[in-house]
């Protein structure tokens, strides 16, 4: 098991059980918490089944203390098994630092070669000091404001990228842990962190916050323990230095430029500021590392005369390149996701990708340091020969555990699955983003509509967790929950612009977007049974709530409802709305006239799914009461859309999405549920069998015909190869999902677009569902339930999930269905005819 270090929030303890004996259920555990061999906790033998997110109840936790936990497990056998793993505490006390904030006096002079942006060079931050002793254990602490690598002798305390992370900084602030004994000596040491602008100072990705520091800062406090048990801590205090050195500016979306004939410059002392320990916490997921290398495909010239680097996959990161160039030649690397229609470089972001590189006459290996990029191809000028042995691409992602796997006979759907894959890696880039290379925003609305899709591919429990710890933070006060987080004051401008149109004059809540706050934690406890993340988020779900109910009831709509059901409508103020219907143009300068004849239909429907959820958690978190109110608002929304809007004549006509998520979120009354499954299935008829949703519909789509029993034209739409549609997208090169179905037309110079948005590759969920017929109908699938629709196109599929309890496989073909299930749950097996309730193990059915 991993070491956690640095942790500084109270511990949840997890465990996985493993018997070759079918139908092994825990009957019991026990967990105990030691220091030094003192129990600090015991649980004592429970009578359970539980295995996952146990909360540690003991004494208070100590500060820099090493723990070991221990787990044992009786199971229905009589047999008994143990399993024991250690953490490590951070700073727990806000008066633990005694470090200082040290700025740097440099002045900031922002480049001038972009049209966006406002960077500068990175600082250099330094610092000697000397260690009497011989060093047993080593902590290093440390943050900064911009992001930062952190060296002690030349050697990187670690592989990470980005610290301190992508938070809303004015209210938390990311330190790290570093176990830094290895790196340390008796005698004269060298620390340094060199701090570039980040998201931090980016003109695109800065946070909304009052009083940005103008400057780099770091903060370090370095922890020693000697053999002779003494210790000594190493602080920043003001004795440090500051300088510049090769990387003359570096922005999180515009690029980096490294002069390798500059050196570390004059030495500036460093200023003491006041800033504060309050909003830090420890980092409480895992980092951006490096994950995969990728080497070059190939190297071509393009009809234009360029010379163009391909990996055969659109991925985030960076490239390492080998340089051997004469002194003071420059080398520009700009980076695209796509050829345009003549095979010629073409950028489709708002500011190109362009790295600079200046050669001091020695051979080197080139990587950026403080940007990343979202790329298949680099366009390369300035060297003498584009040798694809020099190039490598490094993928840059938060590092997570492996929990999903999927192959079936049909490589176009493989190539799917992997376009999925490479999308979800792409863009949980420390928070959940929209895309790499043009927002890199942590938009709400993509990770609502994809979360069980991230769940059952990775772990991405810490991940969320920590992102939604940004979305409560910049909540408002009206309960107001933001597009992006964190939110932004790029998007804060265009938001506020916005919603003046709609007749409003602060921002306001968005269907579909700011609903993420109570999706996100509901999806998470779906599919791992997690209530931590539930009751952290509680009261940020009943202001958000809350802030729906209220708005509904102050603000009549602008159709023609009576008030008796428009008081429960949530109708009002800008929203997205059916965003992105494939059938309907955008018209730049009227950019949300679409969204008004969508709005008025989703927002109450995504409104009262989000309070019938919250209901729900209420019951889950024990808040009877509570359940109730909100039960009781979720029924009169449910009343007030079926007689005001559906049986009042205001659906739509023409477009699918609006009757695939009422049907989806059983919306539809009895009497209209037949008209609405034939309107559905006509208009899918009438566009040729392809989809017409939107971005929030699309999800819901196919779960939608499979609920009124169209299993069959679910299929043939996901099959579909003209676009709009996802083997369209395959069929034409697509190595990662596209944000919009048409995104090829941008091969005509002109058109900004991104070919890795993850958002519609939720298609995979109900892949993993429907093909393959992996589902529960309990929390944390305690229970699955095995109902592939075998498909006549394949003859062969096979997928993996690791749930809470274990893995999970499902593999049919023509004639067998074979099944694998954990220890500690059950499972429902559908086979033709033939329905089986067994327990864990391995079985085999015969089609």
């Amino acid at each position: 098991m991993k070491k956690c270090v640095g942790i500084d929030q109270n511990p949840y303890f997890s465990w996985k059980i493993a018997n070759d004996k079918n139908d092994t259920v825990q009957c019991a555990y026990q967990l105990q918490v030691l220091c030094d061999e003192e129990c600090l906790w015991d649980t004592g033998k429970v009578e359970s089944e539980k295995q996952s997110f146990v909360e540690y109840e003991g004494i208070t936790l100590s500060s820099r203390t090493e723990y070991k936990w221990k787990v044992t497990v009786w199971n229905n056998y009589n047999e008994t098994a143990e399993a024991e793993a250690q953490f490590e505490t951070g700073l727990l006390e806000k008066s633990l630092w005694n470090a200082k904030w040290v700025e740097s006096t440099i002045p900031r002079v922002p480049v001038t070669e972009y049209k966006y942006g406002n960077t500068a060079p990175a600082v250099f931050f330094e610092k000697e000091f000397t260690l009497d002793k011989r060093v047993k254990k080593a902590r290093m602490y440390a943050t900064s404001y911009g992001v930062y690598q952190l060296r002690i002798n030349k050697k990187r305390a670690d592989d990470r990228e980005f610290a301190p992370e992508f938070t809303t900084y004015s209210t938390v602030l990311y330190y790290q842990t570093y176990d830094v004994t290895m790196l340390l000596k008796q005698g004269k040491n060298t620390l340094d962190m060199y701090v570039g602008d980040g998201w931090y100072f980016s003109m695109q990705a800065s946070p909304v916050f009052e009083n940005q520091h103008e400057k780099p800062s770091v903060l370090f406090q370095l922890e020693v323990e000697y053999e002779d048990g003494t210790t000594e801590q190493i602080i920043s205090d003001g004795d440090e230095t500051c300088a510049l050195g090769p990387i003359c500016y570096s922005d999180i979306f515009q690029g980096e430029k490294q002069d390798y004939r500059i050196g570390y410059d004059e030495k500036h002392p460093v200023e003491v500021k006041d800033y504060g320990y309050e909003m830090l916490e420890a980092q409480p997921m895992p980092p951006v590392r490096p994950t995969k290398l990728l080497p070059a495909v190939d190297v071509f010239q393009s009809p234009n005369g360029e010379w163009i680097v391909d990996f055969g996959q659109v991925l985030a990161g960076r490239a390492r390149i080998h340089i051997d160039e004469p002194k003071d030649t420059e080398i520009v690397l700009e980076y695209f996701e796509i050829l345009d229609e003549n095979g010629n470089y073409v950028n489709t972001m708002f500011c190109p990708q362009k790295d600079i590189v200046v050669s001091n006459g020695t051979p080197l290996e080139h990587e950026v340091k403080f940007t990343f990029h979202g790329f298949r191809y680099i366009r390369v000028t300035g060297m003498t020969e584009v040798k694809k042995e020099d190039f490598t691409a490094v993928l840059l992602t938060t590092e997570k555990d492996d929990y999903g796997s999927f192959t079936c006979s049909d490589e176009r759907v493989n190539r799917l699955y992997q376009n999925v894959r490479w999308s979800q890696w792409n863009n949980m880039m420390s928070v959940p983003t929209d895309c790499p290379a043009r927002e890199k925003a942590g938009w709400t609305g993509d990770i609502l509509v994809y979360a069980k899709t991230a769940l059952m591919n990775e772990d991405v429990t810490p991940f969320l967790s920590s992102w939604l710890h940004s979305l409560r933070e910049n909540q408002a006060d009206d309960g107001v929950v933001m597009i992006t987080a964190p939110y932004t004051k790029l998007y804060d401008g265009v938001l506020m612009n916005t919603v003046k149109e709609f007749g409003d004059t602060r921002v306001t809540g968005v269907a579909g977007w700011s609903d993420a706050i109570v999706w996100v934690p509901y999806i998470m406890h779906q599919v791992t049974g997690n209530t931590i993340v539930l009751k952290d988020n509680y009261e940020a779900m009943k202001k958000w709530c809350d802030y729906i109910i209220r708005t509904a009831k102050e603000k009549r709509g602008y159709r023609d409802i009576p008030y008796e059901y428009d008081q429960y409508l949530w109708n009002t103020g800008f929203h997205f709305g059916e965003w992105l219907i494939p059938s309907q143009q955008i018209d730049p300068k009227h950019p949300y006239e679409n969204a008004k004849t969508t709005s008025y239909f989703m927002a109450p429907f995504f409104g009262y799914q989000s309070v019938r959820y919250f209901a729900e958690i209420c019951g889950l978190l024990g808040k009877v009461d509570e359940q109730n109110h909100y039960d009781e608002i979720a029924q009169q929304m449910k009343n007030a859309i079926q007689n005001g809007i559906m049986r009042g004549g205001h659906m739509p006509d023409d477009l699918m999405g609006g009757y695939c998520v009422a049907l989806a979120f059983d919306l539809v009354p009895d009497d209209l549920k037949e008209s609405y499954k034939e309107k559905l299935v006509s208009l899918i008829q009438k566009n040729d069998y392809c989809l017409d949703t939107g971005f929030l519909a699309t999800p819901f789509l196919l779960d939608a015909l499979c609920i009124v029993g169209e299993q069959e034209l679910a299929h043939q739409v996901f099959w579909q190869d003209k676009r709009p549609s996802w083997l369209y997208e395959v069929d034409h090169g697509a190595t990662a999902i596209w944000e919009a179905w048409d995104a090829d037309e941008a091969k005509k110079p002109g058109r900004f677009v991104s070919f890795d948005h993850y958002a519609l590759g939720c298609v995979d969920d109900w892949m993993e569902r429907a093909i393959c017929g992996i589902d529960t109908d309990q929390a944390g699938f305690k229970h699955f339930v095995i109902r592939p629709q075998y498909d006549s196109k394949l003859t062969s599929c096979e997928r993996t999930f690791e749930s809470e309890a274990g893995m999970v496989s499902v593999k049919w073909d023509e004639h067998t269905l074979k099944v694998e299930i954990p220890c500690n749950t059950t499972a429902t097996v559908y086979c033709g005819e033939t329905v089986v309730n067994i327990g864990s193990g391995t079985y085999q059915f015969e089609r």
